[in-house]
């Protein structure tokens, strides 16, 4: 298979961006209920930041939802 029909797979399809927005969404949910449980077991007196992989799914997240709706746009508006 050539590069350039190799390239002209993931460019034509929507199914990679929406596979990128349903990770970042599920990345998002799993951060935020971390966050939540975290903030539930901390004391009110302490001043203790989240753990790192807390903020890491919720960078990732992020990255992935913001690469998967701009893939699903770019999709719509180069096939419509």
């Amino acid at each position: 298979m050539s590069e350039g029909s190799f390239s002209g797979l993931y460019s034509n399809t929507i199914w990679f961006p929406a596979i990128l927005l349903i990770a970042g969404l599920s990345l998002l949910w799993m951060g935020n209920r971390e966050l939540i449980l975290f903030q539930e077991t901390l004391p009110a007196y302490l001043s203790l930041r989240p753990e790192t992989s807390t903020i890491w799914l919720l960078i990732f997240g992020t990255a992935s939802s913001v690469a998967g709706i701009t893939g699903l746009l770019r999709g719509r508006h180069s096939s419509g």
